[in-house]
């Protein structure tokens, strides 16, 4: 699959792997390779994980969430 940036030039994406897109007024704006040592998730999805691994997650004015 490929896509053409703003310029028209064309932006090959790999055949396989993951890629994350940066896009800006319906425009594709650039796009990078995500590595296999990478991960990527929200915030909250990142606050779930340190709670399993047994951190306490606690807001800026000390109320743990």
């Amino acid at each position: 699959m490929q896509l053409t940036d703003d310029e028209g030039n064309v932006v090959k994406l790999p055949d396989d792997g993951r890629v994350v897109l940066s896009v800006r007024n319906g425009k594709v704006v650039s796009v990078r390779d995500v590595h296999t040592d990478e991960f990527i998730a929200s915030l909250n999805a990142l606050f779930d994980m340190a709670k399993l691994a047994g951190f306490s997650i606690n807001k800026p004015d000390g109320v743990k969430r």
